[in-house]
């Protein structure tokens, strides 16, 4: 097999090595993640400067396609330590018929989402969006075109997992390179319109956005699809015993995801009655908070790529039978991910009031929209390293295949202490964006407290998967 797990398939247990390896890791995971949220974030800027109405719109559907991609790829997680302790113990035909089962199933769950939501287009746009028929009408012109492109959303992640699990990080970074500037360029275009003789042509805003994102994410799909083949030797299954291997690589992959897709259902359903509650609380909030989750996903992601990296470390350890060399990748991912995020932080409370001119309408509702937005970014500040806490450790567990406790951190925290501060502050105590953000500080301190000692006690390094 020809992949690129290079050293952190051999014995690290000296921090420094543990940090080199860390790093080496993370900044491409850390691009990598970036780039994926990029797709919509570039959603988010353009239609930002398009209108209040386009933008105000990604509140309905943001959310609800990240939830449901979320949730559903969730159920591909396993892959994750499985790949990671085969390349580790150098079973590579083990970790093969993991990543072939990954993306079957992959791809089978992004076909079965993308018709059901098909189907239940204007009822679920019904529940989740404001009352204003503009901002709907806008909801469904976008997701009329991205639910198609949710297969190639699925094969593309699970592949970017599957090389990132083996210690090839680089790769889904300059895949992720490619399929932005494609999707940069065609969402202007065909958001903006090109002018002409005769006119505008093309303008087609939301819906322009919409197409851009799609085709971007089958490009992505593809390259990577191309760079798995390429690298693992994989071609589609063939004969009885390949199919019997692969199967029983299913079980494996469902066997650890199953408590993660129960936790990202339980953290999106909370997510989901989170966003009524913005929602109910008018297009000014609705528009204001987009702004700024489009500063906060920076951070977000970045967690999220030093989580990648720290699974693999962590599960390549744990292949290796070197729990205290997983322990110790565990905690220093955690450290550099609160360092790097509470920089971040810090930077986008001082630079935030600038930042938010690039997504916003000019005039005086764009005043209004950045004033609101402004008043919450103090609290985005002092969520960042608890935010980070939370995200590393949980992969990190994840890496090692404890996806229970996850599962748990979900329901106490962001399904209950979340949305009831989210609703009690907002709605009857009616203090407006800070009562959203205050909500989410809260629950950020109380999965980072969670995790911190469930890691600590250890118990994730008897887990046989």
């Amino acid at each position: 097999m020809r992949t690129e797990p290079s050293d952190t398939s051999e014995s690290i247990t000296k921090p420094a090595a543990v940090v080199r390896t860390l790093l080496r890791l993370s900044w491409p995971a850390v691009m990598t993640s970036l780039l994926q949220t990029l797709v919509f974030l570039v959603d988010r800027v353009l239609l930002g400067r398009y209108s209040q109405d386009a933008l105000a719109s990604m509140q309905v559907q943001g959310p609800l396609v990240w939830s449901l991609f979320s949730v559903l790829s969730g159920a591909v997680v396993g892959v994750v330590p499985l790949v990671a302790r085969h390349v580790g113990a150098r079973d590579q035909q083990q970790a093969r018929d993991v990543v072939l089962a990954g993306l079957l199933l992959a791809a089978g769950l992004g076909v079965g989402l993308g018709i059901a939501v098909a189907v239940f287009l204007k009822p679920i746009v019904q529940v989740l969006g404001p009352e204003s028929e503009g901002v709907r009408g806008l909801s469904e012109q976008y997701l009329s075109v991205v639910v198609w492109a949710l297969p190639s959303m699925f094969v593309a992640t699970t592949a970017a997992l599957c090389l990132s699990a083996a210690g090839n990080t680089r790769t889904p970074f300059l895949v992720g390179v490619v399929s932005n500037g494609l999707n940069v360029l065609v969402s202007y275009i065909l958001i903006f319109g090109v002018e002409t003789g005769d006119g505008r042509v093309l303008e087609l805003g939301v819906r322009g956005a919409a197409i851009g994102s799609a085709v971007a994410l089958a490009v992505e799909a593809v390259l990577l699809l191309v760079a798995l083949r390429s690298a693992w030797e994989l071609r589609l299954p063939r004969g009885r015993e390949v199919w019997q291997r692969v199967r029983t690589a299913f079980r494996r992959v469902l066997s650890i995801s199953t408590p993660a897709v129960g936790e990202r259902v339980a953290i999106h359903t909370g997510f989901l009655a989170y966003v009524a509650v913005i929602n109910a609380l008018g297009p000014l909030v609705m528009a204001s908070n987009q702004a700024l989750v489009t500063l906060e996903s920076v951070c977000f992601m970045t967690a999220d790529g030093f989580g990648i990296a720290t699974a693999a470390v962590v599960g390549q350890a744990l292949g290796r039978q070197e729990p205290k060399a997983a322990q110790l990748s565990g905690f220093l991912g955690a450290l550099l991910g609160v360092a790097v995020l509470s920089s971040f932080g810090c930077l986008l409370w001082l630079l935030g009031p600038t930042l938010l001119h690039w997504f916003t309408p000019s005039g005086m509702d764009g005043s209004a929209l950045r004033h609101e937005a402004a008043r919450a970014l103090p609290i985005l500040f002092l969520s960042q390293p608890f935010m980070a806490l939370s995200i590393v450790l949980s992969q990190a567990l994840r890496g090692a295949g404890d996806t229970r406790s996850p599962l748990f951190s979900a329901i106490l925290f962001g399904l209950g202490v979340r949305v009831f501060l989210a609703w009690h502050w907002g709605i009857r105590e009616n203090l407006g964006i800070t009562a959203i953000w205050g909500a989410s500080l809260v629950d950020w301190i109380c999965r980072a407290a969670f995790m911190l000692v469930v890691f600590q006690r250890g118990r994730w390094r008897d887990i046989r998967i």
